[in-house]
């Protein structure tokens, strides 16, 4: 038995700790945070799961679909 696709409304939402050189996003899924997605100047972006888990990632895109895709596995 297949399982219905659910539209899940997410939230990117920049943070107080952002300035010209480092931004920092929260991406919210009703109102609870499950993810950040971090770049300072032009460097690397390290993403952080809700779970304390933390990777990097080649983009902010890409950032912000790791930790979709993790919500999607592990949270619906």
């Amino acid at each position: 038995m297949s399982k219905r696709n659910k539209q899940i409304e997410v939230e990117i939402n920049e943070t107080d700790k952002n300035t010209a050189n480092y931004t920092e996003l929260e991406l919210v899924v009703r109102k609870k945070v499950i993810g950040k997605v971090m770049q300072k100047d032009d460097g690397p972006v390290s993403v952080e799961f809700k779970t304390g888990k933390k990777r990097t990632a080649r983009s902010v895109e890409e950032g912000i679909q790791l930790v979709i895709e993790e919500y999607n596995l592990h949270d619906e």
